[in-house]
């Protein structure tokens, strides 16, 4: 993974291992391979990789130094940020967590989560506040850790399929300046060389894996 400078001075990042050769797969084979691999891995190995991120992304949210941060509970392989949920949540970070929009499908938004709280199932059985949670809006949320399946050396992310983030997220419902931070959570073998954007896509801000963290170029 290339190290770049973000337009906004991020600070030095860890050295990261360099981008996989060219692929031309397209946006479904890729989203395939990645979640079979990442289904594939050990309890050892996601145990390893999260205690990793989770220390990366202390590291990298000490200069974001957020009001209120969006993270997610990960299943399948996903990265388990709940031990830096927690630890942010008692530095006395807000944390806010995804909810499906049960009367619009492909729709979600944000509600609040304390550690010890009750969880609800949606309709993919992830956890998530339940409805009596109150409500986090877009203009709340100061940094956000996304999850995906695939990422590449400019920020374009593939995720699941349903487009959430994206909808979420779209610029034409909050300004750039107003747009929190969009960090990626992967393991290594999931950036891969080149990812076709869509003009809805929306980009990240920067990536953490188990290597390091770093943010991209704004061009």
């Amino acid at each position: 993974m290339a190290t770049t400078a973000h337009a906004v001075h991020a600070p030095p990042n860890s050295d990261l291992p360099p981008a996989p050769i060219e692929t031309r797969e397209g946006a479904d084979s890729i989203r395939r391979r990645l979640r079979r691999e990442r289904a594939a891995l050990s309890d050892a190995c996601l145990r390893e990789h999260s205690r990793s991120i989770c220390e990366h992304a202390r590291r990298c949210l000490r200069w974001l130094r957020p009001g209120t941060l969006a993270g997610y509970f990960g299943i399948r392989g996903e990265i388990d940020l709940t031990p830096l949920l927690i630890q942010q949540a008692r530095a006395g970070v807000r944390i806010a967590m995804p909810v499906l929009d049960r009367h619009r499908t492909g729709r979600m938004h944000f509600r609040s989560w304390h550690p010890g709280e009750a969880l609800c199932r949606n309709a993919f059985a992830i956890p998530e506040p339940c409805p009596a949670a109150r409500r986090i809006w877009r203009r709340e949320i100061t940094a956000v850790l996304v999850p995906l399946v695939a990422f590449d050396a400019q920020g374009h992310r593939i995720g699941m399929g349903g487009g959430y983030y994206d909808r979420y997220f779209a610029r034409r419902r909050l300004g750039q300046s107003r747009r929190p931070r969009l960090i990626g959570v992967a393991h290594d073998f999931q950036q891969v060389a080149g990812i076709a954007a869509q003009p809805w896509d929306v980009r990240l801000d920067g990536v953490i894996t188990e290597s390091g963290w770093q943010f991209f170029s704004a061009d």
